[in-house]
């Protein structure tokens, strides 16, 4: 007998070339413009093997300040192995107070023609244990949702593939923000709908709510856009962006637009999932159910989805302008100049816009959901 690869096998097949073909695009990507690597400059892996001096104290907020000498030996880079001298300056808000045995990135500049160096202590190491962190929530991904958790991680490798390896690289050589990040958007829906479910209909039906959801969006962050006269190229970002040359033929306006996006599309996508996944139970349960009792039934489960989703996303916008806020009120701004700053207004669309095509998306998903499971349904 032959076997035939199933329709999952050849999804998960192709998924995992096509990531593979987006790195090799990600990581080959050259950059003309910006701040390129000053030849002799490197940040190796280093490991302390001594501490020499420790100049240091703790200051009135209890952080370590002061000055170190150590001796380290570097782990990585072209001076693999090599034992170098390094001063460690540790400031208020910038710094590592090293210890013997603890790793650490260096800075480490070779003067060009001599033996003569400088280097300095940059920051921790921390790769390994971001790598450690992704490693055990995967593993508690998959132990608390088994088969489906796994289905997950790999939606989420593929978004993270998506957004780093080709939306950023795109993005820079030329191609339209906006229009990318959108069309990415909806590839990533699908995918990870897709990988967590399969090739069901509530798969189609969450997938097609997602995507309105993100139309929806788009609809209201013009509108919001237009009537708070932000062109998001007041935000602190923009200006970084001009200081090192960035010379990608696109508006850097839209940044802010694509920002947005993609920090709402996971909530917009839980909505839809939330809402399709009640309506196919609710099939199930009355498989002589109609339309209108389909989506009356949804909508009462929806309401409560959309009540908890807004509140978090307001939420998760407030919080990233909480130390902004407390600047403006330990300095007594006058409230006039605070509500009607540029810094407030872009709080309003972020929030606003990605909220309300999240609050919009679970009933339209209820009426794709109802239309798709009513008993008069054929297909």
């Amino acid at each position: 007998m032959k076997l035939k690869p199933s329709k999952n096998a050849i999804f998960f097949g192709a998924v995992t070339l096509s990531m593979a073909a987006k790195i090799w695009f990600g990581m080959n990507s050259h950059i003309d413009f910006g701040l390129n690597p000053i030849p002799g400059i490197e940040f190796p892996t280093g490991r302390v093997v001594e501490v020499v001096s420790d100049q240091t104290e703790l200051n009135e907020h209890g952080v370590r300040v002061g000055q170190q000498e150590l001796i380290i030996q570097l782990l990585t880079g072209k001076h693999r192995g090599r034992t170098i001298e390094s001063e460690n300056r540790i400031f208020f808000d910038y710094g590592v107070y090293a210890q013997p045995g603890e790793s650490v990135i260096v800075y480490f500049e070779q003067q060009e023609g001599g033996d003569d160096y400088y280097a300095r202590v940059h920051s921790h190491a921390r790769a390994p244990v971001i790598y450690l962190i992704a490693f055990l929530f995967l593993v508690l991904l998959v132990i608390t949702a088994g088969k489906a958790g796994l289905r997950s991680g790999f939606g989420l490798v593929f978004t993270f593939v998506v957004l780093l390896f080709l939306l950023i690289p795109a993005v820079i050589h030329g191609a339209p923000p906006a229009l990318t990040t959108f069309a990415l958007s909806l590839v990533i829906t699908a995918v990870s709908l897709i990988a967590i479910m399969g090739f069901e209909k509530k798969t189609y039906v969450c997938i097609a709510g997602t995507s309105l959801g993100i139309v929806l969006y788009c609809v209201f962050y013009l509108i919001i856009s237009a009537a708070l006269n932000i062109t998001g190229y007041n935000i602190p970002e923009m200006s970084t962006l001009i200081a090192v040359g960035f010379e990608a033929d696109v508006s850097i306006g839209e940044f802010l637009f694509c920002g947005i996006m993609i920090a709402s599309l996971g909530a917009v996508m839980d909505n839809a999932v939330s809402v399709a996944s009640a309506a196919a139970e609710l099939s199930a349960a009355n498989k002589k159910a109609g339309f209108k009792e389909l989506f009356k039934t949804s909508m009462v489960i929806a309401r409560d989805i959309i009540g908890s989703s807004s509140n978090t996303l307001i939420m998760a916008f407030v919080g990233t302008f909480f130390v902004t806020l407390v600047l403006y009120r330990i300095n007594s701004l006058n409230y006039d100049m605070l509500i009607n700053s540029y810094e407030i207004a872009v709080e309003v669309l972020r929030a606003v816009s990605a909220s309300i095509a999240t609050i919009l998306c679970a009933p339209v998903t209820a009426i794709i959901g109802a239309h798709v499971y009513s008993a008069k349904q054929k297909r």
